[in-house]
């Protein structure tokens, strides 16, 4: 099965994310990618399934979580990529440019994902959602100097339109002695 549908509610409080946790899952038959707390005392919740399954857990968490929601989206037609760079990060394919989004919101950060590699020719080499970030997240991507300017450029505006940009880079012609260090060494 192709999952081309992902839900994230990014709550303040790990009390609400668990209480609405266990409401998502027992609204509709989606699968849990992610849920645990991170940093700064937030919780993360990511499901993928069919649309009306997605559509129906993500209308009940957010009617559960209320004013504890810090973010959320509801993203169909997700690029395949995007799921296994959330789970795993990989090395770049390409080496002749990075590019890298800073986002304030895990949320923020997946669909900035979508959005850069539907942009332009580019791989998603990882996407940073875990404790180690404070609470932000981190978008790495490769590909030509050409496409990585046009996907950062997109995702960039799009994410400061939403208020959700914390950075954005661009590397040209990366060193190789970093190659090791962006997915962690």
């Amino acid at each position: 099965m192709s999952v081309d549908v992902i839900g994230v509610l990014e709550l303040i409080s790990m009390a609400d994310g668990l209480n609405t946790l266990d409401a998502v899952v027992k609204e509709s038959p989606v699968t849990v990618l992610k849920a645990e707390p991170i940093n700064p005392g937030k919780y993360l919740i990511m499901i993928t399934g069919d649309v009306a399954s997605v559509e129906a857990a993500m209308d009940i968490g957010l009617k559960i979580a209320g004013k504890s929601i810090v973010d959320h989206i509801l993203l169909k037609n997700l690029d395949k990529q995007v799921i296994p760079a959330i789970k795993i990060c990989r090395a770049p394919e390409e080496w002749d440019a990075i590019g890298l989004l800073e986002t304030n919101s895990v949320a923020a950060a997946v669909e900035a994902a979508d959005m850069a590699v539907k942009e332009a020719d580019v791989h998603i080499v990882g996407i940073v959602t875990g404790n180690e970030t404070g609470g932000k997240a981190l978008v790495k991507i490769s590909g030509s100097i050409g496409d990585i300017n046009s996907a950062v450029s997109s995702a960039a505006a799009m994410l400061r339109n939403k208020d959700q940009l914390y950075k954005d880079i661009i590397i040209p012609g990366p060193h190789i002695d970093i190659k090791g260090f962006i997915c962690g060494n």
